[in-house]
């Protein structure tokens, strides 16, 4: 390389180069058969693949081609979930063109290795493809079509197709195709959008059952989001029990959110293709049969829109519970600021009538300590009363008596301002 590559370049480069259907030598037929993968599948199919033997050309893990003999080749192709493996017979292995399956030979082989592969066939079909309408008659006619399901219409610029879409005894679809001189190469785009548009119908249809499924669960949880909405509203029961009820019914919805969102997803995915699909076909309508659009339109559509609806309401009902119990928490919290509110109300009262009681002990306290004082002072006169009886110690008690009391009021007021102002000059915590 004369220039530093992008380590994903050649990924991203092949990935415009895979789903490839081969070129065709008409009249062919194929065998096609899309198997789901469960986890731990996606390895046994990589070690079947490698024992494929016959000359191959591969990229990577997405796509495989094989030629098992002359006339019979193989293409595999590796999807998300899925894997695709075709069969296609030209020459003589092609022939007799009627709708048994090979049952010796190279392509007997080559169809038995396709059919053991790992997983779980969510569409396998039979597609015998002619030059025109003519020799496609007999064909249609043998195909034992159910007259009711068929479907008939051109695609593609010219080619006509017939199919009923339905099992038929040996397991496989039927479609028959005849190519009214398209070339090899548009023919087998024909072909390869006509297998993908099935496959990716059936694959998007695996939704439906999930969806049907999860309707009446989404319906119980409906109803139980109502009632506790109203009891949300009415506000007669605890808010304990009813943040219990909705963490109950959250839970249930993301569990049911965490088993559909998948498979929801995917078929909203798929769902694209097949309309990607359709619409790339340019089809047709012929007269007196039932279109491909038709066919697409009446059941699929509807089954889309199901699921489509169930993820819609899926995500409406989380949200609702989620607003549910915003408004809850919102209520819980507003009680215990009220709560909260109510106890510094109270404390405030308490510190207030704390205050007055320590104004009145202070008031008993000053003449506590003034009676002691005077006791005290008692002593001493008359001890001078006895030595000069001139002196009156009980008229000097009386005339110390108010200037000991007022003395003692002011040292103890002055004492408790102190107090106060060391209290507020101290340095708050965090400063």
């Amino acid at each position: 390389m004369r220039f530093v590559e992008h380590p994903q370049r050649r990924q991203v480069v092949g990935e415009m180069h895979l789903r490839r259907f081969p070129l065709l030598t008409l009249p062919a037929q194929a065998l096609q058969i899309v198997h789901m993968l469960e986890e731990g599948e996606r390895a046994r199919e990589m070690e079947a693949l490698a024992t494929l033997t016959c000359p191959c050309r591969s990229d990577g893990a997405r796509h495989l081609e094989a030629r098992w003999s002359d006339d019979a080749r193989i293409t595999w192709e590796g999807h998300s979930e899925a894997g695709t493996a075709t069969l296609t017979l030209t020459g003589p292995d092609a022939l007799p063109l009627d709708w048994r399956l090979p049952d010796e030979g190279p392509a007997a082989q080559a169809l038995r290795w396709i059919e053991q592969l790992p997983g779980q066939a969510i569409r396998a079909t039979h597609v015998i493809m002619v030059d025109d309408e003519a020799t496609a008659q007999a064909i249609v006619d043998a195909a034992a079509f159910s007259p009711s399901h068929l479907v008939s219409c051109h695609v593609s610029g010219g080619a006509r197709i017939w199919s009923d879409f339905r099992i038929h005894a040996d397991g496989y679809g039927r479609l028959v195709i005849a190519a009214n001189g398209l070339s090899s190469g548009d023919l087998a785009r024909c072909v390869q959008k006509l297998q993908e548009l099935g496959n990716y119908r059936n694959m998007a249809l695996t939704g439906l059952p999930v969806a049907q499924n999860g309707w009446s669960q989404l319906a119980s949880i409906g109803e139980a989001l109502e009632r506790t909405g109203r009891a949300l509203r009415d506000g007669r029961e605890r808010d304990d029990d009813l943040l219990d009820a909705l963490t109950m019914q959250s839970a249930t919805l993301l569990s049911i959110a965490s088993a559909c969102d998948f498979r929801m997803s995917a078929t909203a995915a798929y769902a694209r293709i097949v309309a990607d699909r359709l619409a790339e076909l340019d089809v047709r309508p012929i007269a007196g049969f039932q279109s491909l659009s038709d066919f697409t339109g009446r059941r699929f559509n509807p089954a889309m829109r199901t699921c489509s609806a169930f993820a819609e309401r899926l995500a409406l009902l989380g949200g609702r519970a989620a607003q549910f119990t915003g408004l809850l928490r919102t209520r819980i919290e507003t009680h215990i600021e009220n709560q909260n509110a109510r106890l510094l109300t109270s404390m405030d009262a308490s510190a207030r009538m704390q205050l007055r009681l320590q104004h009145l002990v202070e008031g008993l306290s000053v003449v506590a300590i003034s009676y002691y004082a005077l006791g005290l002072l008692s002593y001493p006169l008359k001890a001078v009363e006895k030595i000069a009886p001139a002196l009156s110690s009980t008229l000097a008690l009386g005339l110390a008596a108010p200037i000991v009391v007022l003395t003692i009021s002011a040292l103890m007021g002055r004492m408790r301002r102190k107090l106060i102002s060391t209290g507020d000059n101290r340095p708050q915590e965090g400063s």
